[in-house]
């Protein structure tokens, strides 16, 4: 019956995209150009990635709770859409393959479902009408359980498909995974670039993938040197899913710390608004970041443009794909080594902290700012019509 239905759906999809994009043909340009970014916002990625690049246009559908931003067609801000984003998501797309040369997808989620055939209809949809598709995947939306659980375990090691079943109910399940498999495939064959931590996001993808980019507001980088003239360290905790981030982890290093003596101020925040996360940021001195992960993440970037210490597992010898100097700008830190390495920091002179913190915000201002990321973005979609 749920085939059935999804079927049904998917259909109806179909047609409501060509009928769309007959009729918007009617009135639209002769010449397509600019960018589409779209559907979903992760991590303020949408909104970022809209405001570095020229002509770009930002397309969302849903609301995120912990974001407050605005997107040139905002779908998601009207309860009756988001209800209705199956029907209404194909007509847009019908409008935009009528007026837009590339279509940059955030995460999995797309204008048609993506259950039975992994985006392939809309991608070559794309692609028959003279558009460009780039796929910038975000984590779950691609990784491979059955892949990352495997490379864990040949480096005996814990990863994020270890821990993630038991905090997201189903997601390991054969169906999931195919369609996992599925989307990883048909960005394989009709995408024109992919951007994906190999090892991270270990995926159904074969080709080689753009590293994943960071868009901090170069405004928003500093360096706070007065707070490391204070005599109590602060350690911040910040986990938006605490099971696969280690805070069960965390929280037995921190207390074993304090029942050693170590005289130091936690804080630990869960779910809280990204503005208080960033005002807290800007007082920590160490950062715990995650520990079953190998890239920073946008929380860890946050962190080190908040000129904080980041303890995270994030390694370059795992993830060749991070920027080089990535090992240096943070303490490495797999989840076995939290303790040791937590205590060394807390007995570390604040000016050891500060050169540490230093390196970080140094390495954000190089490879992770709006300006680097859209150069580099801009550079991919040129190449594009080359």
């Amino acid at each position: 019956m749920k085939l059935m239905l999804l079927k049904g759906v998917f259909l109806a999809q179909k047609v409501l995209l060509n009928v769309s994009f007959l009729f918007f043909r009617l009135f639209g340009p002769k010449q397509k150009e600019g960018v589409v970014i779209g559907i979903e916002e992760i991590a303020s990625i949408l909104y970022s990635a809209g405001g570095a690049l020229k002509n770009a246009k930002t397309v969302n559908f849903y609301k995120n709770p912990y974001y407050d931003e605005k997107y040139d067609y905002y779908f998601g801000q009207y309860k009756v859409c988001r209800a209705l984003v199956p029907l209404i998501a194909p007509v847009v797309l019908g409008y935009l393959m009528v007026r837009y040369k590339t279509f940059i997808y955030i995460s999995g989620n797309g204008y048609l479902m993506m259950h039975l055939d992994g985006r392939a209809y809309e991608f070559s949809k794309l692609k028959k009408h003279g558009c460009e598709v780039i796929c910038y995947f975000t984590g779950s939306d691609i990784r491979s359980f059955k892949r990352l659980d495997a490379f864990g375990k040949a480096h005996n090691m814990d990863v994020i498909t270890t821990y993630q079943p038991i905090s997201h109910k189903g997601i390991d399940n054969a169906f999931r995974e195919n369609i996992r498999k599925m989307l990883g495939e048909s960005a394989d064959k009709y995408a024109s670039a992919i951007f994906n931590p190999s090892t991270d996001q270990m995926a159904y993808i074969e080709r080689e993938c753009h590293p994943f980019l960071y868009f901090a507001d170069e405004r928003k980088i500093r360096y706070l040197p007065e707070k490391f003239k204070q005599e109590k360290k602060v350690v911040l905790h910040a986990p938006s899913s605490p099971i696969i981030k280690g805070t069960p982890i965390v929280r037995a290093v921190i207390k074993q710390l304090q029942e050693e003596g170590y005289d130091f101020e936690y804080v630990e925040l869960i779910g809280v608004p990204n503005t208080q996360v960033m005002a807290e940021l800007a007082k920590a001195h160490i950062v715990l970041n995650e520990f079953y992960a190998l890239v920073p993440g946008v929380f860890g970037v946050e962190a080190m443009m908040n000129n904080a210490v980041l303890l995270t597992s994030a390694d370059r010898q795992l993830e060749p794909t991070l920027f080089e100097g990535a090992n240096e700008a943070w303490v490495v830190t797999p989840y076995w080594q939290l303790y040791g390495n937590l205590k060394e920091a807390l007995e570390s002179p604040m000016e050891v902290l500060q050169v540490q913190a230093d390196k970080g915000t140094q390495w954000v201002e190089r490879y992770c700012t709006y300006d680097f990321s859209a150069k580099y973005l801009n550079n991919v979609i040129e190449q594009l019509d080359d």
